[in-house]
């Protein structure tokens, strides 16, 4: 079996030879394949050496590149995408832009990749999910805490203060209020965010009950209570001025 080259082979070859081996990708049966390791190893040392040129960048590309292939199987596989984000091509930019930065900026990091590299990509991009993890946490304790009061069981609360939108014991005007409301859902489309609009129509257009859109949403019935009060903010907000 082949020996693969040294460091000292390959920062031999000129950068058209380079650019080829680094296309390489059959690490498992390619003798001429170049590792995460070596790769870095030479990146690190043409910038430590004040290479500014080209051959810093061929390196740094190729880094790049493999740093998102390896973002992308790790966001799958632990569900960040399509979990945490819908787009798997954002998500492995930002984690392959989170472990680029710990490598450049923290020494111990760089010097555990040169021997190790998908040890330190495995544990930073724990790092990143946690941290995901953690604002996600963070975001969702936020907006179930915002604007509550005792009150906010009520789902009438808010809706009383606007008038004109009140229901109706005749079947007649409350068909006829049910129709205000979807009027006034399009016409605030724009101005609600997408869960604020969703739970106004459901609520007041589709007269569907609380409870059974935060199961809808998986929310709780006090973030739906939430969402509501504060799309009926803004109509009251709109329509009062």
């Amino acid at each position: 079996m082949d020996t693969p080259a040294s460091d000292t082979e390959i920062e031999g070859l000129d950068d058209q030879s380079l650019r080829v081996r680094l296309a390489r990708n059959d690490w498992k049966n390619d003798t001429l394949f170049l590792s995460n390791e070596q790769i870095f190893r030479m990146f690190c040392r043409a910038r430590m050496g004040g290479d500014k040129g080209q051959r810093v960048g061929l390196l740094a590309n190729a880094l790049s590149r493999r740093l998102v292939a390896l973002a992308k199987g790790f966001s799958v596989r632990s569900k960040i995408y399509p979990g945490i984000y819908s787009n798997l091509d954002e998500v492995a930019e930002e984690l392959s832009q989170f472990v680029w930065e710990c490598l450049i900026k923290r020494p111990k990091d760089a010097a555990h990749a040169e021997k190790y590299f998908g040890q330190l990509f495995a544990r930073r991009a724990i790092d990143f999910q946690k941290r995901l993890l953690a604002k996600k946490r963070s975001k969702q304790e936020s907006l179930d805490a915002m604007d509550w009061s005792d009150d906010d069981d009520d789902p009438e609360r808010t809706i009383r203060v606007i008038t004109a939108l009140r229901q109706d014991a005749n079947p007649a005007d409350a068909i006829a209020t049910q129709q205000e409301h979807a009027k006034v859902a399009a016409q605030l489309q724009a101005l609600l965010t997408k869960r604020e609009h969703y739970v106004y129509t459901m609520i007041y257009v589709e007269d569907m009950a609380i409870k059974d859109i935060a199961a809808a949403l998986k929310v709780t019935p006090r973030t739906i209570n939430t969402y509501k009060n504060s799309a009926l903010e803004k109509v009251r907000k709109e329509f009062t001025q």
